[in-house]
C-alpha cells in the first residue's frame, strides 16, 4: 500500500508540473539593459521580444537613446565631451531548450551605433601639406558609426508573477567608422574625448567584439492561473 501511494504522489507532482505553461514563450517581454547606462557610450535602453506563434523562434528589438551629460564615468582634467549616442540592437532567436521557468537560446544579432560629438574650436581652411590659409572659427560635429554582428549564448528565467531574468555572451565583428559632418571641418580635430578616439577624426577600422551582460524583462498581457491535480 505505500509503494501504491508513493507511485499517485509522483504521478501527481509530475501532472502539476505537466500542467504549467511557459508563459515566456506565449507572451511579449518588454526588457530594460540597466548595463547600457554604465556603457562609456551611455545610452537608456530597452527592448521588446516578440515570439513567433506555435515556434521556438522570437524576434528582439533593441534602441537605446543618451548624452555624455549623465555619463558616470570621470573625465581628465573634468572636460566632459558633448556627445549624443543612438543605439540600436535587432536579434532573432532560437531556443534549443524549454522548461517551464527557464530557457536558453541562440541568436544572430545585428547592432547599429552613432555617436554624435559637437565642439566649438578654429578649424584651418585651405590647407595644404600643413599650411593653412587662414583659421576659422565654428561649430563642428563629428560621427563615429558601429555596424556590428554578433552570434549569443543565454539563459532566460521566470520568476514570480512577471519577472524575466537573462543572461547573455556572445561574440563576433564590428566595422568603426569615424568622420567630420560639418562641412569645411576636415582639419577640425577631437577634442576632450575618451582615450580610445585619439586616434583622429576620420578612421575605418574593423574589430573583434565581445558582448557580455544581462536584461531585465516584464511580461506583458494577461498571465494564464496555473493549474494543479490536487
Amino acid at each position: 500500500m505505500r509503494y501504491v501511494l508513493l507511485f499517485l504522489l509522483i504521478t501527481a507532482s509530475l501532472g502539476s508540473a505537466c500542467a504549467q505553461k511557459n508563459e515566456m514563450k506565449e507572451h511579449v517581454i518588454l526588457k530594460f539593459l540597466p548595463l547600457g547606462m554604465f556603457d562609456l557610450d551611455n545610452t537608456f535602453q530597452l527592448g521588446v521580444e516578440v515570439p513567433i506563434k506555435n515556434s521556438r523562434f522570437s524576434l528582439q528589438q533593441e534602441a537605446g537613446y543618451g548624452h555624455s551629460s549623465f555619463n558616470i564615468w570621470p573625465v581628465e582634467r573634468g572636460n566632459r565631451p558633448d556627445n549624443t549616442t543612438f543605439k540600436t540592437r535587432s536579434q532573432f532567436r532560437f531556443y534549443f531548450f524549454d522548461k517551464t521557468k527557464m530557457r536558453a537560446y541562440l541568436a544572430g544579432e545585428y547592432l547599429f551605433k552613432r555617436v554624435v560629438n559637437k565642439d566649438r574650436q578654429w578649424v584651418g581652411q585651405d590647407c595644404v601639406n600643413g599650411a593653412c590659409g587662414y583659421f576659422e572659427n565654428k561649430d563642428v560635429r563629428f560621427g563615429r558609426f558601429v555596424n556590428a554582428g554578433h552570434v549569443k549564448f543565454g539563459w532566460q528565467f521566470h520568476f514570480p508573477k512577471r519577472m524575466i531574468f537573462e543572461v547573455y555572451t556572445g561574440f563576433g565583428l564590428r566595422h568603426i567608422e569615424g568622420r567630420a559632418l560639418t562641412a569645411g571641418a576636415s582639419n577640425a580635430r577631437l577634442r576632450n574625448q575618451w582615450w580610445w578616439l585619439s586616434q583622429g577624426t576620420t578612421f575605418n577600422e574593423t574589430l573583434p567584439s565581445l558582448a557580455v551582460g544581462f536584461q531585465l524583462g516584464l511580461l506583458l498581457g494577461k498571465l494564464k492561473p496555473s493549474v494543479s491535480l490536487d
